[in-house]
């Protein structure tokens, strides 16, 4: 069991670190590749782009292709692409190897769940997964330090080479370890029509959610266009999925309340920790002066927490504590963690970063695991690899959601700051017109004035983006107390076979 936990912890968090390590990378990608701004942002938007895509069809691979083989062929395509994406000397080249990354990589945290609780006998499943919850929240936390290592001390393109040794080894021990599960010897049939309609509403959906902020959301024709086919499309998939008898998804297995409202709270949970990663780098290397080295290592602590406190949360579960507990505990320390984020300014010192990061990832970890066991708790065999695959897509989709609301909210409410504070300095100001006369004021003078305000008014934006987190924590609540105690379910073992 130690090297089937090994290799698929190793997959997934290779998998999952690809989705941060290249943000911290995108300037000397840009000029590796000469694209624009623009253009570079379609690194990070092709991979999450096919991730959304295929995720959902965990079920459907797995039925046809089993476990083994799908994670097998999953991490050498992934490790293959990765080659690939390091060798790129174009933004076209770039952008196809990084779809591919994600294309292939998307079944890997699902699988690697279904082996890891085939693998484990009941009594110990839960620290299986808050092994495999460490690896998840792993990656997010070493992507920007890794990253910010790797780029200042080697080359962007090691971001993507570090894969090829990592997954080799997890490949070997995959190929020698893992037994076969899952395979159906009678799969469904493919809906085509479904699939379609899945692909075309995630993506446009997803492209969407990577580019409105850029675009200026409706105003432009392109997302506005793209928002139309993403919801005619997802209203296509959803009625299929409902009326046929085998759809590419089974989305009556939301019926099933736990797996709705765990998938629906496993969304939050993706919106609270990527909506963090995203405000964080931002607040401390372009308003705090740290490097990108210094900001990856004061952000650590929140992975470490994270870390301490899912392992914490594995053995209370395995020791018969109530999930909901478990996790309103988390819900607790994530809010209270996201609290003191509220009195931030442009002069805190390290420690105020540090701490308020350690509280919220105990937080993190106490809330993830017992989602997925509350989750999972009434779902047969058949069904885990399908419940799978939906509660990783809302991961992702939440991940995806907070990420473009935050990055919307720091830019729009940035301007609304700029524009209340600078409608106050004005040479009709009085104490303003002293001020400026009394220091004899030049254009260095003003030029010093309005950096300052576009320091502060960014500061505001980046407190209103610390809200919006901080009420992510609080619509938890509500969500985990409707959800069902395992323990009053029926209870059946979440293993994925044929």
């Amino acid at each position: 069991m130690v090297a089937i936990t090994f290799a698929v912890m190793a997959s997934i968090i290779m998998n999952v670190l690809d989705t941060t390590i290249v943000n911290v990378a995108l300037p000397h990608m840009q000029g590796g590749l000469r694209a624009n701004i623009d253009q570079v942002t379609w690194i990070l938007t092709s991979y999450m782009l096919a991730m959304v895509v295929v995720t959902p069809m965990t079920g459907l691979l797995v039925e046809r292709f089993g476990q083994r083989r799908l994670m097998i062929g999953s991490v050498a395509g992934f490790v293959l692409a990765s080659a690939l994406a390091g060798q790129s000397h174009s933004i076209t080249e770039m952008v196809i190897w990084r779809f591919l990354q994600g294309l292939l990589g998307a079944s890997m945290v699902p699988v690697g769940q279904a082996i890891l609780v085939s693998s484990y006998p009941p009594a110990r499943r839960g620290m299986a997964m808050a092994t495999l919850g460490m690896g998840i929240m792993l990656g997010p936390i070493l992507g920007p330090i890794l990253g910010g290592y790797i780029t200042d001390d080697a080359s962007w393109r090691w971001c993507f080479y570090v894969n090829v040794p990592v997954g080799l080894i997890a490949l070997f021990l995959l190929i020698r370890h893992v037994p076969e599960a899952g395979q159906s010897p009678h799969p469904r049939p493919i809906d085509w029509q479904g699939f379609l309609a899945m692909a075309m509403g995630l993506g446009c959906a997803q492209t969407v959610l990577s580019l409105g902020d850029q675009d200026d959301w409706f105003s432009s024709q392109t997302i506005t266009t793209l928002t139309v086919v993403a919801a005619a499309s997802l209203m296509l998939f959803v009625w299929r999925s409902l009326t046929i008898d085998r759809p590419i998804v089974n989305l009556r297995l939301l019926k099933n309340r736990a797996l709705a409202l765990g998938s629906a709270g496993i969304g939050l949970f993706g919106l609270a920790l990527y909506g963090v990663m995203v405000i964080l780098p931002f607040y401390l290397q372009e308003h705090m002066g740290y490097e990108a080295q210094t900001a990856g290592l004061v952000m650590a602590p929140q992975g470490v927490g994270a870390m301490v406190s899912m392992a914490l949360a594995g053995r209370l579960l395995n020791h018969g504590a109530n999930p909901r507990l478990v996790a309103l505990s988390g819900i607790a320390l994530g809010t209270f963690g996201s609290y003191l984020t509220l009195s931030y300014n442009l002069h805190i010192d390290m420690a105020w970063v540090i701490w308020p990061g350690l509280i919220r990832g105990l937080g993190l970890g106490l809330i993830s695991i017992p989602l997925f066991t509350i989750a999972f708790s009434s779902l047969t065999r058949q069904e885990t690899a399908e419940g799978s695959g939906i509660f990783n897509l809302m991961r992702n989709l939440g991940g995806s959601i907070g990420i473009a609301i935050i990055t919307t909210i720091i830019s729009e409410y940035t301007q609304v700051a700029w524009n209340q504070m600078g409608g106050h300095i004005t040479p009709y100001t009085p104490m303003l017109a002293v001020v400026l006369h009394g220091h004899q004021a030049t254009a260095a003078t003003v030029q010093t004035l309005a950096q300052i305000l576009g320091q502060h008014a960014a500061m505001r934006g980046i407190l209103d983006a610390f809200v919006f987190v901080f009420w992510g924590f609080i619509i938890l609540i509500p969500l985990v107390l409707f959800m069902g105690n395992p323990k009053t379910s029926h209870p059946v073992e979440i293993v994925v076979e044929s």
